[in-house]
């Protein structure tokens, strides 16, 4: 049994000793979060090291204590976290924020689980090894920004409300990933009461934030007394984290919740400011204590995994989001800021790993813990010079991307921009339509995935069936934008426009195509997803020059301004006066579009 000494002993060592390693990474320009972890290791049980016959076993052997702390650490952090999810810094931001989040985090969970299932473990520790590789650090991205000035820059505000989506999508993931994982025993009562947990869980939160908040906040405000109000905001904190885990939720998600409620609130700022020390103190114990979890034995192992997935997450980051990030609106430079800034891997990922490793039925947690210690030392040392040199980037891929691409890549960001990004004049409404179909094309995927047998057959037709209708949609409304939107300044030189809508429509359909193809034969061969997903990149290269040949007129050059942050200023008008050659869609001819398909 510890001692009373002895426990005393071990806090004052942890807290000093992570004041140490955090002013030796802020002065090396790294995050304190890679100085407490390298100091948890140091200090940890599992550290063990024989030197000139000396043997030193690290210096906390008892981590009990060490434990609570920590629990405790995770849950002030999962509070500030919602804290800072606040609904009113997405109104500007919400579309494309919502867009590259979930596009981000897909494709950063494919490549996780291809990554898993390439290493042959098991669903349960796949699914949080996917995480820790998906999941972009929302301070890593900040913190960069800052250091560099670039704070003011027009994407920032963008790329603040694409971390704050992603955030959220990663904690319910987490919430789903940890509270709907069972034993393979486990009987169907149990899995039901498991389901009616969680979905009493979220009506309690429901209630919570139409409800309680209000009456509970009108109370905050006139406490004057500070003692008295961080008693009672400590009080909802811990009390919610319980509640959570009485309807078989983490209680981290819990605790994310009810900031995320009282992120709306006229107290928020108050807490912020009352619980920020108490929250740095124990976050420090917290990821202290994740280094004790690491096995500087296990270090070698995850070593070249570790530099197997880097230059992978550097390529997805920095080029198929900063691609994407330019299709839908972005300048070239603000879409590679965007794309670079994502490379960063910090307390998201950590906080995959920490549960992954406690989960039930989970069984690599010795190598998931080091991987994502040494994955976020990794990342977070090479997203600084990413950032820094992102107009460097863009500027040489402006010179590099040959012309067809640079052409039908103008000509996709112009049609989407205008829709997508937000503007004084909004000319094109979003429809309701679109999103439903895309939502419920993600869900019934997820079903196909993990689904068997004729359950497995009947979601893949419901699949097929969805993108099938997302093809006609999307068709409908990209002839209806294409139809009034410009294209004279970026060599667009013939009336037929037909094969700027085939453009746009096949990059979108391939896309959802190589996704049903993807979770339908992913259990059987996931091998050949690999496959699919490079399909998928030569049909979009070779649908862009087609549509180059097509549409290009020799001398109506892309202006360079176009690589700027700049949109270039379109001729005249964003409308043509003149009826153009595009043919209207045959099922809306002579009637006028329904409202709800209206842009």
């Amino acid at each position: 049994m510890v001692t009373e000494a002895q426990l005393l002993f071990q806090l004052g060592a942890i807290l000093l000793l992570a004041f140490i390693a955090a002013s030796l990474a802020g002065r090396a320009k790294q995050s304190v979060m890679i100085g407490y972890i390298l100091i948890g290791i140091l200090i940890g049980p599992k550290m063990s090291v024989e030197l000139f016959g000396v043997e030193y076993n690290g210096v906390i052997t008892d981590t009990s204590l060490v434990d609570i702390l920590s629990f405790i650490g995770l849950i002030m952090l999962m509070f500030f976290v919602g804290l800072e999810f606040s609904f009113s810094k997405l109104k500007k931001t919400r579309k494309p924020a919502v867009i590259l989040a979930v596009i981000d985090t897909s494709i950063g969970l494919f490549i996780g689980f291809v990554f898993a299932s390439y290493l042959g473990w098991p669903l349960i520790d796949s699914i949080f090894l996917a995480g820790v590789i998906a999941m972009s650090s929302t301070s890593v991205a900040m913190k960069i920004l800052f250091d560099l000035k670039r704070m003011s820059s027009p994407e920032v505000e963008f790329l603040i409300g694409l971390v704050v989506v992603e955030t959220f999508i990663a904690m319910l993931i987490l919430a789903v990933a940890s509270g709907m994982i069972i034993e393979p025993e486990t009987n169907a009562v149990a899995y039901g009461q498991l389901l009616l947990g969680m979905a009493a869980f979220y009506g309690f939160f429901v209630w919570v934030a139409m409800w309680a908040v209000p009456r509970v906040v009108k109370f905050f405000s006139h406490i004057e007394n500070d003692e008295l109000f961080i008693l009672f905001a400590l009080g909802i904190v811990f009390l919610t984290a319980g509640i959570a885990a009485l309807m078989n939720v983490p209680p981290i998600i819990g605790a994310f919740f009810i900031g995320m409620i009282l992120a709306e609130s006229k107290v928020s700022t108050r807490i912020q400011s009352k619980l920020e020390s108490f929250k740095d103190a124990f976050v420090a114990i917290f990821f202290t204590s994740f280094g004790m979890m690491i096995d500087p034995a296990m270090l070698d192992t995850v070593f070249w995994m570790v530099l197997l997935i880097m230059p992978v997450i550097i390529f997805y980051e920095s080029i198929v989001i900063s691609a994407v990030s330019y299709f839908i609106g972005f300048s070239a430079r603000a879409a590679s800021t965007i794309g670079t800034s994502m490379t960063g891997r910090g307390v998201e990922s950590i906080l995959y790993a920490s549960v992954g490793s406690e989960v039930r039925g989970a069984t690599m947690g010795a190598q998931l813990n080091p991987f994502a210690g040494a994955l976020c030392f990794g990342m977070s040392a090479v997203a600084p010079f990413m950032v820094k040199n992102s107009v460097k980037f863009a500027n040489t891929l402006a010179r590099l991307v040959p012309r067809p691409f640079s052409f039908s890549g103008a000509v996709i960001s112009r049609t989407l921009g205008k829709v997508v990004m937000p503007s004084s004049v909004r000319i094109f409404k979003g429809t309701k339509l679109t999103g439903m179909l895309l939502l419920s094309f993600v869900l019934v995927s997820v079903a196909v995935l993990i689904s068997q047998s004729t359950l497995h057959i009947v979601f893949l037709g419901i699949d097929c069936a969805v993108a099938a209708a997302i093809f006609f949609v999307v068709r409908y409304e990209v002839v209806e934008i294409v139809r009034h939107v410009n294209y004279a300044n970026i060599g667009v030189g013939v009336r037929d426009r037909t094969a700027i809508v085939d453009l746009i429509t096949g990059m979108i359909f391939g896309a959802v195509a190589s996704v049903v193809i993807i979770v339908a034969t992913w259990s059987y061969a996931w091998q050949l997803s690999v496959t699919i997903a490079l399909g998928y990149g030569v049909f979009a290269l070779l649908l862009m020059k087609w549509a180059y040949n097509r549409l290009y007129v020799e001398g109506m050059d892309i202006p360079r301004k176009i690589y700027s942050f700049e949109r270039p200023a379109e001729t005249a008008t964003d409308f043509d006066d003149e009826e153009d050659t595009l043919p209207r869609p045959v099922y809306g001819t002579a009637k006028p579009m329904p409202k709800d398909m209206r842009l």
